[in-house]
């Protein structure tokens, strides 16, 4: 068997890989269940996106919100430790054709809670897009959005600047095209592209 890392967790399989993250299913021993380790090298998080995105996860408690457990610090790397959700990003289930247009409104509708309830906690996600909204596998539509690494916290500032762009192009609402603050509307515009 793979050996236990913190004294808990046993990676049982690669999800995925990207520029910033490799993440991980993995067993939680201590709690019985799965769940999603992401593993970020500190070479790469130069802006401080891992504990950014652990900030902006602990102000969030919302079933459409996928949940971070914890964050651990080992070796130049930063592990978030976040619920597993066994299903596919709305990007594959649209290339699938898997959702029906009433389906499409519920993902609508839960997002827009979801989204609700970040912003009255003072957090833009800033990357809205297809590949940071999965689907679970059950028969009912349940999303949850994820990855809020270059999220803006209210209470801790803006860790961009003037003309820095952050998030998907394709996704942008224009203020944030245009390297200018982007606000709750920037996700809601977001929101509208990807519906």
């Amino acid at each position: 068997e793979p050996p236990l890392f913190f004294d808990r967790y046993r990676l049982v399989e690669r999800l995925g890989r990207g520029a910033y993250a490799t993440v991980y299913l993995a067993e939680d021993t201590r709690m019985g269940r799965l769940v999603a380790v992401k593993v970020i090298e500190d070479s790469v998080d130069v802006d401080g996106r891992g504990l950014r995105e652990a900030q902006a996860a602990a102000k969030l408690n919302h079933p459409h919100v996928v949940t971070v457990h914890e964050v651990l610090r080992r070796d130049d790397r930063t592990y978030l430790i976040a619920e597993f959700v066994d299903g596919h990003t709305l990007r594959e289930a649209y290339s699938r054709r898997l959702l029906s247009d009433a389906e499409v409104v519920q993902v609508g509708v839960q997002t827009c809670r979801a989204l609700e309830h970040a912003h009255r906690r003072g957090v833009v996600h800033r990357d809205i897009k297809p590949e940071n909204m999965m689907l679970t596998a059950d028969e009912e539509v349940d999303v949850r959005i994820m990855d809020f690494g270059v999220a803006r916290l209210e209470d801790a500032g803006s860790v961009t600047q003037e003309g820095e762009l952050i998030g998907t192009l394709a996704y942008m609402a224009p203020e944030q095209a245009e390297g200018r603050e982007a606000g709750p509307k920037a996700d809601i515009f977001a929101l509208g592209l990807v519906l």
